[in-house]
């Protein structure tokens, strides 16, 4: 499942979002020593505050413990930044379900957006871990990591004319190249059309039981 949730932010990120009006996108998360530390891959820009002063910044906040940062504009830095806390991460950790952060970015007011990717049962885990901790959140968005359908509209016409037309009983009613012809393609096409719409179905099917 995937879940986009808002919640303040803690340690450096608020540290860089409020004192030097710094947007932090954490484009990853490595959780050390059992999620103890945690080891966020950031891209962090200002418009107001130089590359030395945001790499400072990081660098005084308590809750970090490290950092290999890069200057990759005169006001932007992009690395790794490892610290103790992460409100979310440990939060993650503790409901023993498979689960991992896609990606976090600040916002206008400094709240951090967080988009997840859980299991259905490490969904209920996740939100009633985040209350009786007391972490107020705001809840935008519970779906389906992997929507049932994902075919173009051309992959769904073909396949329910293939299906139709009995390309999928035993023994076939059709062939693929009586097929081609009924729907006006060439037979490498509709070869083509079917194998990836087909992926797509087997694809959403094992991803449905994997989450169940």
């Amino acid at each position: 499942m995937q879940i986009r949730l808002v919640v303040a932010p803690d340690g450096w990120a608020l540290g860089l979002c409020r004192d030097c009006s710094a947007h932090v996108k954490i484009l990853g998360v490595k959780l050390v020593d059992e999620g103890r530390v945690v080891a966020h891959f950031v891209d962090v820009a200002s418009e107001a505050v130089d590359a030395a002063e945001l790499r400072r910044v990081v660098r005084s906040s308590r809750d970090v413990v490290g950092t290999d940062l890069a200057d990759i504009a005169p006001k932007r830095i992009m690395g790794v930044v490892t610290s103790r806390g992460c409100k979310v991460c440990a939060k993650l950790v503790e409901i023993n379900s498979a689960s991992f952060i896609s990606a976090a970015v600040t916002e206008k007011d400094c709240s951090m957006a967080y988009k997840l990717f859980l299991t259905r049962l490490g969904v209920p885990r996740l939100l009633h871990n985040l209350s009786k901790a007391g972490i107020d959140y705001r809840l935008r968005e519970i779906s389906s990591a992997h929507p049932r359908a994902e075919l173009t509209e051309r992959q769904r016409s073909v396949l329910k004319s293939a299906w139709e037309l009995g390309l999928y009983d035993y023994p076939r009613r059709i062939t693929n190249d009586d097929l081609a012809a009924r729907i006006g393609v060439q037979p490498g096409t509709l070869s083509e059309i079917l194998r990836r719409a087909e992926k797509k179905v087997i694809g959403s099917y094992f991803s449905s039981l994997s989450e169940a």
